[in-house]
């Protein structure tokens, strides 16, 4: 049977209902159209469901039912794809939390020469920030009823020029994020945080050999934010990025690649100093035997701050490791330790976070997983009432056909 070829943004979304081991074959109907639905239910036990320092820790049961369904069209040298995917989460200790996330994806890919391509996406998302995470953190999650609402518009452009093996390949891309709160507008000053942020790249792959490519990206991202006043003065203006590295292949069992550059942030007030720091993209992939994968990565970005500071400097590092037992299990470790710098604020607030967890899924059939997770996170803040520790301990069923 041929193969279906899904754009990558819906494929994604299609079976995002956890990274289990489902491989789902979609339901073929007529003409090149294939029909992916997926449903996830699972229910974890969340011994700190706010985030909050041990005195004030509230523990709670949630229960997520996430339905999404996928339509994808192999047309030859062009794929389409329509998505959506929903999540209703519920809380045993207040409702008040309860939420429904909805996303919606369209994606199409244009082959047009053995040389060109190009690829468009949208999606159009309505989502949340739990309290204690977002712009409410620390004592303020509790000081508020409902959890940040939000929507989020995100629109993608990117046309490729080579193929494969050859001397040079550059993709040019636009990208436009668009972010709006939806309440908490006066209680968490959420207003504050409406922006909009358009990007554009280029991205060039230079041969070497069969196994290895010279890469240089490059980037720009104007940042505006809806409200004008003081404070989203001192957060509007640019973000520029080079980085150069390479790509590699060494021996069929170990490859990914290495870049590093310079991340220049401008704003376009006065009252805020520039900043120009080291960047740095780093992944290694580590393939001993075909059924077990370790996995290495680690970053340095500059981000738009949900909460306090006019940008936040993150370094991100992370290690995993996923072993098939058999056709039927398959158990995956990974720790990783985010250290988050929130800038211009008046004691430059700094944050660790260490995560760490360890997952089962039972796969009977290739339509369905049976999985169980245990995830540790701890936060040292140096900014009092922000440090938390949190177990979840989750147990959940995907079924995708």
């Amino acid at each position: 049977m041929k193969s279906v070829k899904i754009p990558l943004s819906v494929a994604v979304m299609a079976i995002s209902v956890g990274a289990n081991a489902v491989e789902p074959q979609g339901i073929q109907l007529d003409s090149g159209i294939t029909l992916l639905p997926s449903v996830d239910l699972s229910v974890e036990d969340n011994d700190n469901v706010y985030l909050q320092p041990e005195e004030t820790q509230e523990s709670s049961t949630v229960t997520r039912l996430s339905p999404a369904i996928a339509v994808a069209a192999d047309l030859g040298q062009t794929q389409l794809g329509l998505g959506f995917a929903a999540e209703k989460g519920v809380y045993s200790a207040d409702e008040d939390d309860d939420y429904t996330d909805t996303r919606i994806n369209v994606g199409a890919d244009f082959e047009m020469t053995s040389r060109h391509a190009l690829a468009l996406s949208a999606q159009v998302n309505s989502l949340h920030d739990a309290r204690g995470a977002g712009t409410t953190e620390g004592s303020a999650a509790l000081e508020i009823k409902d959890p940040d609402e939000y929507d989020e518009n995100i629109w993608d452009a990117a046309f490729t020029y080579g193929s494969a093996n050859a001397l040079l390949n550059m993709t040019f891309g636009l990208n436009r994020y668009e972010k709006e709160y939806q309440n908490n507008l006066n209680v968490a000053a959420t207003a504050n945080r409406d922006h909009v942020k358009t990007t554009l790249s280029v991205d060039t792959a230079i041969y070497v050999s069969d196994r290895s490519n010279f890469l240089i990206d490059l980037s720009t991202a104007n940042i505006d934010y809806n409200e004008d006043n003081l404070i989203t003065e001192g957060r509007e203006g640019s973000l520029t990025k080079a980085l150069v590295g390479m790509s590699y292949d060494l021996t069929g069992k170990l490859s990914g690649s290495a870049k590093v550059g310079a991340a220049q942030r401008n704003f376009d007030s006065d009252d805020v100093d520039s900043d120009t720091a080291l960047s740095w993209e780093v992944q290694g992939i580590w393939t001993p035997r075909t059924y077990s994968t370790i996995t290495v990565f680690t970053s340095q970005s500059s981000n738009e701050a949900s909460s306090v500071g006019n940008y936040i400097d993150s370094k991100y590092s992370m290690v995993s490791w996923e072993h098939e037992f058999s056709e039927f299990f398959a158990l995956t470790a990974d720790v990783s330790l985010a250290s988050d710098t929130y800038y211009n604020e008046a004691d430059d607030r700094e944050d660790d976070t260490l995560t760490y967890g360890l997952k089962g899924t039972y796969s009977p059939t290739t339509s369905l997983d049976v999985y169980g997770s245990l995830k540790q996170a701890e936060r040292d803040s140096s900014t009092a009432g922000l440090d938390y520790d949190q177990q979840v301990v989750t147990l959940g069923v995907v079924l995708a056909i």
